[in-house]
């Protein structure tokens, strides 16, 4: 088994596969598209920026692997690792603003593989990180069902044709 959040709540979910699983066609289906996300929605900075080539795509793709992380690209899922993240590239700036130097003088790459350095040799970060996200669930789950009470739905949309008379 294995822990997910599902909207602010811990459950355990059965891990479903697992290498050598062989797949059936919809499982196929569905690795290929998410594949195929992947890199899409992984390049698309460098897309926007003019600096995308089939070359560049197909190196890409040789080498992506699901589940590894490479530095700049992706953005994480994970509440924790992304406050963490953001903790480490906090103090990774101040650290640079500190010795004269600016964090707009380096690469996202160059950053994220810094702050990742630092989240490895200070694991109290994390603890900081997930203290911070349970924090802001805690927050998020107290007393909003008067608040979710009181909003209003959209007007439910009528078929075309009574709309037209």
């Amino acid at each position: 088994m294995e822990q997910i959040t599902i909207a602010g709540s811990t459950f355990n979910v059965p891990v479903r596969y697992e290498e050598g699983h062989e797949l059936t066609a919809g499982e196929a289906s569905a690795l290929n598209q998410t594949f195929h996300e992947n890199i899409r929605n992984n390049l698309a900075k460098l897309a926007k920026e003019g600096l995308l080539s089939q070359e560049k795509v197909d190196e890409y793709a040789s080498q992506y692997q699901f589940g590894i992380r490479a530095a700049g690209t992706g953005v994480s899922r994970d509440p924790v690792m992304s406050e963490a993240m953001r903790i480490a590239k906090k103090q990774i700036a101040e650290l640079l603003k500190k010795s004269g130097k600016k964090v707009g003088d380096y690469t996202v790459e160059t950053i994220n593989g810094a702050a990742k350095a630092l989240l490895a040799k200070d694991p109290a970060i994390m603890d900081l990180a997930r203290q911070r996200v349970q924090e802001q669930q805690a927050l998020a789950a107290d007393g909003l069902d008067d608040i979710l009470s009181g909003l209003a739905t959209k007007p439910a949309e009528q078929p075309q044709a009574e709309a037209a008379q």
